[in-house]
């Protein structure tokens, strides 16, 4: 998840984590007669909801915090449904005639065209994402349990260093993962 949309999530779980612990303690003071509290929660006038509702305000109140709530709550789901996708990327080493840009979903499919073909390989995948504001390319190989790990990270270093050297000192990052079936 980006970081602007975890920030979000997480504000919106700080607030609702504040407010039961409010409401938690408070209850567990007042039902404890801890001294303050307990007077406090004693002298909240209990027919002030019921005129309430019958003032006029209080459907507009009702109104904004169903128009805030569900503007929130789509904000949130917006932010989950968005995808990862990654921008391409300027490559530092450009020259002065124009700048180099490449798309790391085609260095990621790339990279497992090449490693598909390899035999002690069972499954590759690659893609290129956006994981918290770090644009990332991570290849993913999957191979079986007869198989021996220097068999597999040959290839699977070889294929981390030609995206390396692809993207020189670019800020994408790259991940590598070796799963072996059981």
């Amino acid at each position: 998840m980006n970081r602007l949309p975890a920030t979000f999530h997480r504000l919106s779980i700080a607030l609702i984590a504040l407010a039961l612990i409010a409401v938690g303690g408070s209850a567990i003071a007042w039902r404890a007669s801890i001294h303050p509290v307990h007077e406090w929660i004693d002298r909240i006038d209990e027919t002030a909801i019921s005129r309430s509702i019958a003032q006029q305000w209080w459907m507009w109140v009702l109104i904004a915090v169903a128009v805030v709530a569900v503007g929130w709550g789509l904000l949130l789901i917006s932010t989950n449904i968005a995808p990862r996708a990654v921008d391409d990327v300027t490559l530092p080493d450009s020259d002065e005639t124009g700048a180099l840009t490449i798309a790391p979903k085609l260095i990621a499919a790339a990279v497992t065209d090449e490693l598909e073909g390899d035999p002690p390989l069972h499954k590759v995948s690659a893609t290129a994402i956006d994981d918290r504001a770090r644009s990332i390319i991570r290849v993913v190989v999957t191979a079986r349990p007869n198989r021996s790990y220097d068999e597999i990270s040959g290839p699977v270093e070889a294929a981390v260093e030609s995206i390396k050297t692809a993207l020189g000192a670019s800020d994408v990052h790259v991940q590598a993962f070796v799963h072996f079936e059981k």
